[in-house]
């Protein structure tokens, strides 16, 4: 009988955009394998895991009080390293598809100013879902890749990557980074603030599917000319009681706003600290914006009034941080530069 080859036991090198809301596999040669929410559902007496991803995510709201459904990353970073470990884990073992047993290389994006306390979670997380060769890149340099930036453009690049937990700002000239800065507002937020005001102003608890959908619905970065309307179904917040409300434009736009302020207010502070030459590339070229919040309506236009610069939305703006990871094992000089450090 002919044994496997070691090799035939290796899968392919993977990468991994472990994002707040969704988390997606890159595997070498044959690109995005895995894209599903960053969810998993446990035990509570048990603690053991009964589902994850998109398993886990038809379980929200409709549960037993047994049954614990969470994110085990907040803000782009880990909050609970062991069902982060577990999340990866599952995501992997889906990702080799039965293909094999180890993982030649592992490849994870996060942020350039994250903690020492960060990385050792997410080096705790990888460790716990059976990685042992694992490199953290810059996310800010591979959203400019997976936005379509060349590492040999001489001229500067710049990326707003607004994902559901960070929104990620980064230039480049010649495949170096010149700046990046990570600003713990997204997508997640404006959700956040939406189930806040339906609370407060029609006295109604909703999910956070239910804030999704009315932001993508309604949500807009600069109102609407014209008031609409969506209904919402949720639970009363006095009484219990299932129930419906009206919501309108004008009550969105106002609670998502301060979100989206913040995030043009740290666009225009990473204009003002570029060099000169850079910053004169960047009014000849505009800006680049990625992430799924960039989808928000409006923001583009926003974001082009705020700083009277061209705005260019990425092709399949939330897959791009995803994409510049997967050009990374193409590029050997740039992935070089990528790495942040290995675990």
């Amino acid at each position: 009988m002919k044994l496997p080859s070691i090799l035939s036991l290796v899968t392919d090198d993977l990468a991994i955009d472990l994002g707040t809301s969704r988390t997606r596999v890159f595997a070498r040669g044959r690109g995005i394998v895995v894209n599903e929410p960053s969810l998993l559902a446990y035990d509570v007496p048990s603690r053991e895991v009964v589902a994850v991803g998109l398993e886990a995510l038809e379980l929200e709201g409709r549960s037993s009080e047994d049954i614990q459904i969470i994110s085990p990353l907040q803000d782009g970073v880990v909050a609970d390293s062991t069902f982060a470990g577990k999340l990866i884990g599952s995501y992997i073992r889906k990702a080799r598809d039965g293909r094999s047993t180890l993982s030649r290389r592992v490849l994870i994006a996060i942020a350039a100013d994250a903690t020492d306390i960060e990385h050792y979670a997410l080096r705790y997380a990888a460790k716990e879902a059976g990685v042992s060769n694992v490199h953290f890149t810059n996310k800010g340099l591979v959203a400019l890749l997976g936005a379509g930036a060349n590492p040999a453009d001489q001229r500067a690049t710049m990326v707003v990557d607004v994902g559901a937990g960070t929104t990620t700002i980064a230039a480049m000239v010649h495949g170096h980074l010149i700046l990046t800065r990570t600003l713990r507002v997204g997508g997640n937020d404006l959700d956040a603030a939406l189930t806040e005001m339906i609370k407060q102003n029609h006295g109604l608890m909703v999910g956070p599917r239910t804030a999704e959908r009315v932001k993508i619905e309604l949500g807009c970065a600069i109102g609407l000319e014209h008031e609409q309307t969506t209904m919402v179904k949720g639970r009363r917040a006095l009484g219990g009681n299932p129930e419906m409300a009206l919501v309108n434009s004008i009550e969105i736009h106002e609670a998502v706003e301060p979100h989206v302020m913040r995030i043009v207010q740290s666009i225009q502070e990473s204009l003002e600290a570029l060099p000169p030459e850079a910053s004169g590339d960047i009014y000849d070229r505009g800006l680049v914006l990625s992430g799924g919040g960039a989808l928000l309506a409006g923001f583009d236009e926003r974001i082009s009034k705020e700083t009277e610069l061209a705005i260019q939305l990425a092709e399949s703006p939330a897959r791009a941080v995803i994409r510049g990871l997967g050009t990374l094992f193409e590029n050997p000089l740039t992935l070089r530069r990528a790495i942040i450090r290995s675990a």
